[in-house]
């Protein structure tokens, strides 16, 4: 599994520390490694999972328990004469 975007505002270290604590602590089951080889121009976070781990569970697992995908909410106002 690769991330090449993060959301606005998130530390990538910080997102990737995350990811390793929640490994470390069995939250996350199947993700084998994480590596950040990410450079100035561009985010790029490898996720190597287990063989028998399923891709779309451990997706659905980062977006819950990460800051992976994130909401913001806004008031779109127009003024019309």
């Amino acid at each position: 599994m690769i991330i090449t975007e993060v959301p606005y505002q998130l530390n990538k270290s910080t997102f990737v520390t995350k990811i390793a604590d929640l490994v470390r602590d069995k939250i996350i089951v199947g993700i084998h490694d994480i590596r950040d080889e990410s450079n100035k121009e561009l985010v790029r976070v490898v996720i190597e999972l287990k063989k028998d781990a399923f891709p779309k569970k451990i997706l659905n697992q980062l977006y819950k328990l990460t800051s992976l995908q994130t909401s913001f909410s806004f008031n779109m106002i127009a003024l019309h004469e």
